[in-house]
């Protein structure tokens, strides 16, 4: 899968770019990423800074205006693709897992289908959208309603690189937010390859944004 040591790039604005610290080439601005799996190193993953934060974060800010306002039809059409997506690359995923995290295959495919099932509650969520009604007293009706909040952020931890980040990311999407996404600098590559098939199923740009590199 991986023949030679790829340089992950951030994720921002619908496209691939490199990192504002290392744009100018400096020593150090990459981390290596060691699979678990046989001990080689994989590629390497970006030290991103603050400076690429900010970035991404007026990525998502310029997108939410148009797509907070697109119907919830529309949005979860987009997810509907995106889980048709995730079916047929399952097994790439798993892969992915199993080299940049040590899972076995078994193990590694569950976790990519636990979050395909994620993305199916989160087609639920248009009906959670429409709100609710209650007559609390005679002539008094209290009713609730769900609108969209922002740019939301996500920092996500190691263990599973696919599904974990599927408990915020299309749930958030499907209710109309954009999102800046932080993977683990563990295992950067699984949601690199998700980010792609986002791209592919429709999602606007700078709707979700990726920025990889550690905790500082």
């Amino acid at each position: 899968m991986f023949s030679q040591q790829p340089r992950i790039r951030n994720w921002i604005n619908g496209q691939f770019v490199d990192p504002v610290s290392t744009t100018s080439a400096q020593e150090g601005a990459y981390l290596p990423v060691t699979s678990p799996y046989n001990g080689q190193v994989m590629g390497h993953v970006p030290l991103s800074t603050a400076d690429d934060v900010t970035k991404a974060v007026e990525a998502a800010k310029a997108a939410f205006p148009v797509w907070s306002n697109r119907t919830l039809k529309d949005r979860a059409g987009i997810l509907i693709r995106f889980h048709s997506l995730l079916t047929q690359h399952a097994d790439e995923l798993a892969d992915m897992v199993v080299l940049e995290h040590g899972k076995n295959k078994a193990e590694a495919l569950a976790s990519v289908l636990k979050g395909q099932e994620t993305v199916e509650y989160a087609l639920s969520l248009p009906q959670v959208a429409q709100g609710n009604n209650l007559e609390v007293s005679r002539g008094i009706t209290c009713y609730d309603t769900r609108v969209p909040l922002g740019v939301v952020a996500s920092v996500v931890p190691f263990n599973f690189p696919v599904m974990v980040p599927m408990w915020t990311l299309p749930i958030a999407i499907a209710m109309g937010n954009t999102m800046v996404l932080k993977p683990s600098e563990k295992v950067p590559f699984t949601m690199t390859k998700v980010v792609e098939l986002l791209k592919e199923a429709g999602l606007p740009d700078g709707v979700v944004n990726l920025v990889n590199g550690t905790a500082d």
